[in-house]
């Protein structure tokens, strides 16, 4: 016998990317409201929020003192996509902790609706959304940590093989990320202590990205299959008034039928509203920053700047693409573009071009996820 799903499957990925970050993003129904969190939880999440913060300020820093001085402005154009990247992190960090409350109102809601029985849920097709759900989030969330790993990494793994083990050429030493720091830590054992400290501040923000991505499109996914549920039962329903001997009981069924029907969309409505009250702002400003950096983008490719320079450049949002077809088609497209162009001009190495279109296809991907999922739940309204 075959098992019921639960409310739960839905966000499994999502729970636990933010237990890595410390966060809890709802209270869970018929589960005890603890009054505080724990010193472990505590631990990690203020430290991940104070380091990012860190990171963020001394990025601001060095942009400024960049412009000051009037050096390194192609490094301080590039933080300011680094900058771009930690404010859209924190910010769906800090309205999905700062709305727990909503969010918990709103998820008691949803698990109230949800089909518990087996029977009930093959009616509602629950299998084939959750499946859907899954794949989508688990190769997109694979897809990002794959991105933010081979970015944080690339300089420290340089560096190693190259330099220290092969000793085929000198690297140097180099943080993932540009940022100000007033002593030398060239050749110094803090350079080990920095490099931690920005890959864990592009883990944190990174991971307060995916794990709000995916537990949007979980959400929405769920809505969509009321939606879609409604449309079923609306077209298969046949009027009882027509049939029935009795037309006044069979008008009477009618009308009960078609005010559970109202009341269960009624429902829908507001869950949908509370749901973009939660996530829009945050979206606004992933979509936001994805145009600033588009714009510094278009810059740098103008003015020549170095092909690892640019693969950096590149780990912000590049394009919005509407349909599946069409990403595989532009990323695709892309991919041929950049090899031939930079083999052309400057000999880009092909380990670089495969980051660049690594970085090129994620931040792709990851537009169109969230395009893709509002649209389907519009559609389904």
């Amino acid at each position: 016998m075959k098992k019921a799903a639960t409310f739960d499957d839905f966000f499994k990925l999502a729970s636990f990317f933010y237990r890595t970050i410390g966060i809890e993003p709802y209270d869970e129904p018929g589960v005890e409201v603890k009054k505080s969190k724990s010193f472990a939880e505590n631990f990690i999440f203020y430290s991940g929020v104070i380091n990012l913060n860190y990171v963020l300020i001394m990025e601001i820093v060095y942009v400024a003192v960049a412009f000051i001085r009037g050096e390194n402005i192609l490094e301080a154009i590039m933080c300011l996509s680094y900058i771009g990247f930690v404010i859209v992190g924190e910010s769906k960090m800090f309205f999905v902790f700062r709305k727990k409350p909503i969010l918990s109102k709103f998820v008691k809601r949803l698990v109230e609706i949800f089909p518990q029985e087996f029977e009930l849920q093959k009616t509602y097709n629950l299998s084939s959304y959750l499946r859907q759900s899954s794949r989508v989030t688990i190769g997109f969330a694979l897809l990002y940590m794959i991105l933010i790993w081979t970015y944080n990494l690339y300089a420290m793994t340089q560096y190693l093989l190259y330099e220290k083990w092969l000793g085929s050429r000198v690297v140097g030493q180099q943080l993932p990320y540009y940022t100000y720091a007033w002593w030398d830590w060239h050749d110094h054992w803090t350079y080990y202590l920095l490099y931690f400290i920005h890959a864990f501040a592009g883990y944190t923000s990174a991971t307060g990205q995916i794990a709000s991505d995916i537990m949007l499109c979980g959400f929405a996914t769920q809505i969509i299959m009321h939606f879609h549920y409604i449309s079923h039962v609306l077209t298969n329903y046949k009027v009882k008034v027509d049939e029935a001997k009795d037309k006044q009981a069979g008008r009477s069924q009618d009308i009960t039928f078609l005010k559970d029907i109202i009341e269960y969309h009624n429902c829908l409505l507001e869950l949908s509203e509370q749901l973009n009250s939660v996530f829009s702002l945050p979206l606004l400003l992933n979509f936001s920053a994805s145009s600033f950096v588009i714009c510094f983008v278009g810059f740098q490719m103008t003015i020549g700047v170095e092909p690892d320079a640019l693969i950096k450049f590149l780990s912000e949002q590049l394009a919005s693409v509407f349909s599946l077809p069409l990403l595989l088609n532009f990323s695709a497209s892309s991919f041929v573009i950049c090899f031939v162009g930079f083999q052309m001009t400057i000999g880009v190495e092909p380990d670089t071009l495969v980051k660049l279109f690594l970085f090129l296809f994620s931040s792709t991907a990851q537009v169109y996820l969230i395009c893709h999922y509002s649209q389907m739940l519009m559609d389904a309204n």
